[in-house]
């Protein structure tokens, strides 16, 4: 239980705390997964590394700061340790630096500069930018036809904002950032440990040849996981226990903000998105804040945002950390909250139990458990209900 819990821990600002270590003894990095070659590359390479607990956490944020880190270890080694000077900036000041003479850090100095922005979740289009730049200074580029091609795919690509367009099409085009499962780039999302893994070993895979316009990287087929994310078997007693170590780590009316920043890379979104909302039906539901947010989280905490499809079943099926999707008498979407128990069905009626996210005061989202839910037939509200237990 307090190793589950150590592996939610938020990661810290700098990178690098702990000797580099395989990616197989990371007890979180399953073998098979798309981050494991990656992930194996970064800590040989001393791109990143692990924590003192055994655990990579590929789930957590990446910053602009810990990017530039990143960056400069893998395709600028060395360089950084001439820029002394810019350690008083800030820790990453001196990748940064460096970055920035090679004309591959976006954003300018009076931004690289301020630790607020460098300390701030990096997002898909910002990662893009640094991409694009650090491989034409090394001398690679994706082919004019080949970005066309990779415009006409993204389904958003109006919405990635003029300044991003030709990073995020080279970046498409070679197979750096893919798409999401809708089609979208989604620019604005952010990034993970795992994910920052990912790109740079793709970015070294297209640079292998001479520079030029590089090949682009095929895509690794991920086999099936078998475990949850903690390495033990996918059954409702294992999925139970890691129920009681979030409540434990997130407990009664813990303060949700700050939301779940990876939500919209989460398999959880493909099904919760697509609802329009009751209370104004052009929007879909957030998997990054209130209601659906903790759901979301909750989900990938236990199996992962690799594998583990969720597929429908009926509200009497329902198993601890399903997600419940609640749905006035127009199927339009009211909540959005994750079943803690199994339900008791009796006289025609089905109770449950989930937990949630609501705002009880100053529009402020906070988490409870135990909360009690009832359907009968003919009731103003019915019930979608999402599982990730394999079939």
């Amino acid at each position: 239980m307090k190793r589950f819990i150590t592996l939610l821990l938020t990661l810290s600002l700098c990178l690098g705390l702990c000797a580099p270590a395989a990616a197989a003894e990371f007890s979180d990095v399953r073998a098979g997964s798309a981050f494991q070659d990656a992930i194996q590359f970064c800590a040989e390479k001393g791109i990143l590394s692990g924590y003192a607990d055994g655990t990579f956490q590929p789930g957590a944020a990446v910053t602009r700061a810990q990017f530039c880190v990143m960056l400069v270890r893998a395709f600028y080694p060395g360089e950084a340790e001439a820029q002394g000077k810019w350690k008083s900036t800030g820790w990453y000041a001196p990748s940064a630096a460096v970055l920035a003479e090679h004309k591959a850090l976006p954003y300018g100095e009076k931004h690289w500069t301020d630790p607020e922005v460098m300390g701030g979740q990096i997002t898909r289009r910002d990662m893009a930018l640094f991409i694009a730049n650090v491989m034409k200074d090394k001398g690679y580029s994706a082919s004019e036809e080949a970005k066309k091609a990779a415009q006409a795919k993204i389904t958003d690509f109006d919405a990635v904002g003029e300044y991003y367009e030709d990073a995020v099409k080279t970046v498409f085009a070679l197979g750096i950032i893919t798409g999401m499962s809708d089609g979208s780039f989604s620019g604005k999302g952010t990034m993970t440990r795992g994910q920052g893994a990912v790109v740079i070993y793709r970015m070294t895979q297209c640079m292998s040849a001479a520079p030029g316009t590089a090949a682009p990287v095929e895509e690794k087929q991920e086999t099936a996981p078998t475990t949850l994310l903690n390495g033990k078997a996918p059954t409702e007693e294992n999925v139970a226990e890691m129920m009681e170590a979030l409540r434990e780590m997130y407990p009664e009316g813990t303060n949700f903000a700050a939301g779940y920043a990876q939500g919209n890379n989460s398999p959880v979104r493909e099904k919760t998105y697509p609802y329009a909302r009751m209370r104004d039906p052009n929007t879909h539901t957030s998997n990054t804040e209130g209601c659906g947010g903790w759901s979301t989280l909750i989900s990938d905490t236990i199996f992962g945002q690799v594998g583990f499809p969720l597929r429908k079943v009926t509200l009497a099926e329902a198993r601890p950390s399903d997600v419940m999707v609640q749905l006035d008498e127009n199927g339009l979407l009211v909540h959005v909250a994750t079943i803690t128990e199994r339900p008791k069905v009796e006289d025609g009626k089905i109770s449950f139990v989930v937990t949630e996210a609501a705002t009880d005061d100053e529009d402020v989202y906070h988490l409870h458990w135990d909360c009690p839910y009832t359907w009968k037939d003919g009731g103003k509200y019915t019930y979608d209900i999402y599982t990730r237990f394999p079939g």
